[in-house]
């Protein structure tokens, strides 16, 4: 398979984001990024799927209740974005296997060209999930997957622009 790179296309960085600070910092990256380039941020964040084992209303209230808080999140993030950036980023809410989702989101958007995450600067077990995405991106999607440490100062992220 050949690729193609289209210098004319802006850049859109899809950042994928929970509730820790590595999240914000690789948020503030990609919002530094997109406004010095004029590109596009979405925001991405995956809500794990509903626990079958649980009695039918527990579980749909249960997932209610993580939907509801991932709304939460993306809204808090999105005003973030706006207030210290002037970005509006587009908001995703998905359901489901973290890569898969991620994986899914970034097949649905050929817009998308840069796969941002924040990480921990200690080991806090996510590692797993980020060998897969960069295995996958690397052996499908042909994107660059940009990991953000989580301890880097904003003076530190504009250095990286």
């Amino acid at each position: 398979m050949e690729t193609t790179l289209n210098p004319g296309k802006k850049t859109k960085h899809l950042v994928c984001v929970d509730a820790r600070e590595e999240s914000r910092v690789a948020l503030r990256l990609a919002c530094m990024k997109a406004q010095a380039r004029g590109s596009a941020v979405d925001i991405l964040h995956v809500i794990p799927p509903a626990d079958f084992q649980t009695l039918g209303g527990v579980a749909e209230r249960m997932r209610e209740e993580r939907v509801a808080e991932g709304e939460q999140l993306l809204k808090k993030l999105a005003d973030e974005a706006v207030a210290n950036h002037g970005i509006t980023p587009g908001l995703i809410l998905r359901e489901g296997a973290a890569g898969d989702e991620i994986l899914g989101v970034v097949q649905g958007d050929t817009d998308i060209n840069v796969l941002t995450i924040g990480v921990a600067p200690h080991s806090t077990g996510r590692g797993k999930l980020t060998a897969w995405l960069a295995a996958q991106l690397g052996s499908k999607l042909f994107i660059p997957l940009l990991m953000v440490p989580g301890n880097l100062t904003d003076e530190q992220l504009h250095g990286l622009i």
